[in-house]
């Protein structure tokens, strides 16, 4: 079986990250080869490039769409492919396309990360209903709820959750990075985030809970709030941040590429996201034991179970977001009750050995 995985993306997003993870996964697969179809100026061809990987490129530039259908049929005519992977909706366009030149024996498929509403029209439902999409392959069961009412064929949808190796993080431990950055005494702790500081993470609601656990903080705990990301909606935040007079209580570290060692140093990890698919961020708190407080956005709440591996809140309830935080922090049973069970959950379910088996699962049943 030869697989053709495609994306249109300049930019390494979740999507292509994790695909190019399943990619890695899967390479010593003897009844597999994979190949990869990205734009030529992209950061995965730069990583591809770098990782010997076996890829194709394409010119992004004002002819895209043509340039992608021409690529997709004449690496599947030369490659023989068996299986187009598509990994965005603009790749889809092309895909689709593409397919009217193509053998009827080749398979199409697509994955979806994120469960943003998609609108009830025609043309969507023309293009994620059409008959040469074999299936969609969706990162949790919210993200498969957002075709309710665009797939009248239900059975071609598939949830494979996403994963982490495990491994990496469970053995990690604070190394006090962010108490030495910001001067925190040692007995501070850290309730954080990392995520784009965009509309879908809600970083307001984020911030608003900050007041409200340092106004609840009726015993004075030293706590700390800090933000890892960077993303169009900063200076707003901060500005947010100043008129609640929170500037010496909340940080913004913007982007780090050494999340892995930052995030053991927090003892909250608060997400107040709007929407989302799944996060790996969750399951990346669950291997290092740190407790997460989150709203219900997306699949979320198919991981974080209500005072069993976590805490759930509506979302926007900067109220109750500030009620678990301070009870998270000032009961020692319920948090190491809370970390066990999480790390449970992510070790037997969510491990790349487990993503690993699925998809080449998933990929042989094309067949």
């Amino acid at each position: 079986m030869k697989i053709l995985n495609i994306t249109s993306i300049t930019e390494l997003r979740g999507g292509d990250a994790q695909m190019y993870t399943v990619y890695n996964l899967l390479k010593d697969k003897s009844d597999l080869k994979q190949y990869i179809l990205c734009p030529e100026d992209s950061v995965l061809a730069g990583i591809c490039k770098k990782d010997n990987a076996q890829f194709f490129t394409y010119k992004k530039n004002k002819l895209k769409l043509i340039n992608l259908v021409i690529a997709i049929v004449k690496i599947c005519r030369k490659e023989s492919i068996s299986v187009i992977h598509i990994h965005d909706s603009t790749a889809l366009n092309a895909g689709l396309l593409a397919m009217k030149f193509l053998n009827k024996k080749t398979s199409l498929i697509l994955s979806r990360k994120r469960n943003n509403r998609i609108k009830n029209k025609f043309l969507n439902r023309y293009k994620y209903s059409h008959p040469s999409i074999k299936k969609i392959v969706c990162v949790s069961k919210a993200v498969e709820a957002i075709f309710e009412n665009i797939i009248p064929d239900k059975e071609r949808l598939l949830t494979i959750y996403d994963a982490i190796d495990v491994s990496k993080f469970k053995d990690k431990k604070s190394q006090n990075l962010l108490h030495q950055e910001f001067n925190f005494s040692p007995e501070t702790l850290i309730v954080g985030n990392i995520a784009g500081l965009t509309h879908q993470k809600d970083i307001y609601t984020f911030i608003a809970a900050a007041k409200k656990i340092k106004d609840k903080n009726k015993t004075n705990l030293p706590i700390k709030f800090v933000l890892i990301g960077d993303g169009p909606l900063k200076n707003d935040l901060v500005t947010y941040t100043k008129s609640l007079d929170l500037e010496h209580d909340v940080f913004f570290t913007g982007f780090r590429n050494n999340v892995t060692d930052l995030l053991p140093e927090f003892d909250v990890f608060l997400i107040t996201s709007i929407t989302e698919g799944l996060p790996l961020t969750v399951y990346e708190a669950f291997a290092c034991k740190v407790p997460v407080v989150a709203t219900k956005a997306g699949g979320i709440p198919e991981v974080v179970l209500n005072r069993e591996t976590g805490f759930l809140t509506e979302i926007k309830d900067s109220e109750a977001l500030s009620e678990y935080v301070l009870e998270i922090l000032t009961n020692a049973d319920l948090q190491e009750k809370i970390k066990t069970n999480a790390f449970n959950l992510v070790e037997k379910n969510h491990d790349l050995s487990v993503m690993e088996a699925n998809y080449y699962q998933f990929y042989k049943s094309l067949i």
